[in-house]
């Protein structure tokens, strides 16, 4: 007997340890951490105090925009309140139980906004709406014909025989770690990780750098010694059609006059002929920054935009919009997610929430990529972006008028 009542003792200090990891989450997820912001603060501090966000909605090298999913203040009491139920479900298995039981203590998103590494916002997305327009006008105020006050626009070349006629060849890459200025170990790496996330807004598919590792050391090759046939040969072992290589030939920071200095180079190479399909490189020099690699990213940016608008995976022209590719009841479109202050998009009249159906008079509906429709809504710079919007669905026209794009 008394063996039986402790097996149900075990048994019940399980399930209450399971319930007890559904508070726990609620306490380590709640929107009460956003309390340990404030300005000013860096990206790193952002970082430290409540954790790295959930999903990256915009980072242009200048505006940084994360999400964070976070539950309300007092979910935890919920949980607890759920307890007697949820204790022998298990709320750690199902958690957070109050998802089914509570429609209205579900997480939510959180934005936190950061110009040129620096806090600017953060909260509720509708709450700060205003505010957020006001970090990317910070931006923007001081702008004079080179860029911003203190940061010139970096110079940029990219050249080379690829087009929007072949690109679609080199549907795979992959971003070889750059090599490290002289003294600055680990650079190449920042740069490498850089270009990744750049190429993948892209849309090309980039080769996971686990497998690029496990690859070089099954080669027994070392990137930092490797020429150009041995690391072709890595490209074609990872199924990439095309590589990366790079370097990174300036990166540092002169702390008596606070200005930062970068200079990177890197070449797009066709792993099958070794032809070299384009090469871009980027120097400049930042008054402002207190970290290379948000110059190293603005860099980067430009170089790429060549890139994008000579392949076709980019137009010339910005019109100042976030928008995912949807789909509902088999039919596609584009769903506004951000409107940047100040550019086109917002002057037209475009909101959030807006979803967008067809471009030019060429429906979404029946596209099969991303990059398929990208370029149904590409536009060049001073040309005109027409639009068939649902906006709680009625339908609506929209016509834009681009901006010529930064770096082009």
């Amino acid at each position: 007997m008394l063996k039986r009542i402790g097996c149900w003792m075990v048994l019940v200090l399980l399930a209450g340890a399971c319930s007890g990891c559904g508070v726990l989450y609620t306490v380590v997820k709640s929107e009460s951490k956003l309390d340990r912001l404030a300005v000013p603060m860096t990206k790193a501090e952002v970082i430290e105090q409540i954790g790295r966000p959930d999903r990256v909605l915009r980072d242009d090298g200048r505006l940084l925009v994360w999400e964070y999913s976070l539950t309300a203040r007092k979910q935890w009491l919920y949980e607890l309140a759920f307890c007697p139920i949820s204790v022998w479900i298990g709320g750690c298995i199902f958690y957070p139980f109050t998802n089914i039981a509570s429609e209205h203590q579900r997480e939510y998103p959180y934005h936190v906004v950061l110009v040129n590494d620096e806090l600017c916002a953060w909260g509720a997305p509708s709450a700060i709406l205003q505010r957020r327009r006001a970090c990317a006008s910070s931006g923007t105020a001081a702008l004079g014909s080179g860029g911003m006050l203190g940061r010139p626009e970096p110079v940029v070349t990219g050249v080379g025989p690829i087009n929007r006629d072949t690109i679609d060849r080199y549907r795979t890459m992959a971003v070889m770690p750059f090599v490290d200025a002289g003294t600055t170990p680990g650079s190449g790496a920042r740069v490498a990780g850089i270009m990744t996330t750049l190429l993948l807004d892209l849309d090309i598919n980039i080769v996971e750098r686990a497998k690029l590792d496990e690859v070089f050391k099954e080669q027994v090759i070392q990137l930092k010694y490797a020429d150009d046939a041995e690391v072709l040969k890595v490209g074609k072992l990872v199924g990439a059609h095309a590589i990366i290589v790079g370097e990174v030939q300036q990166w540092e920071r002169t702390e008596g006059e606070q200005v930062s200095r970068v200079s990177l180079a890197f070449r797009m190479i066709d792993v099958e002929s070794g032809l070299v399909l384009f090469n871009g490189e980027g120097h400049s020099f930042d008054a402002t920054a207190d970290d290379p690699e948000g110059l190293a990213r603005v860099i980067a940016h430009r170089i790429l935009a060549r890139f994008g608008s000579q392949t076709g995976l980019l137009g010339s022209g910005r019109v100042g919009v976030n928008w995912d590719l949807q789909e509902s009841s088999g039919a596609r479109y584009y769903l506004v997610r951000e409107i940047r202050a100040g550019l086109p998009a917002e002057k037209a009249g475009l909101k959030v929430g807006d979803r967008v159906v067809a471009c030019n008079g060429a429906v979404l509906s029946a596209v099969s990529s991303e990059r398929e429709a990208k370029r149904l809504c590409q536009v060049g710079a001073g040309q005109t972006l027409q639009l068939d919007v649902r906006r709680a669905g009625e339908p609506i026209a929209i016509a834009l008028t681009a901006e010529k794009r930064p770096g082009l």
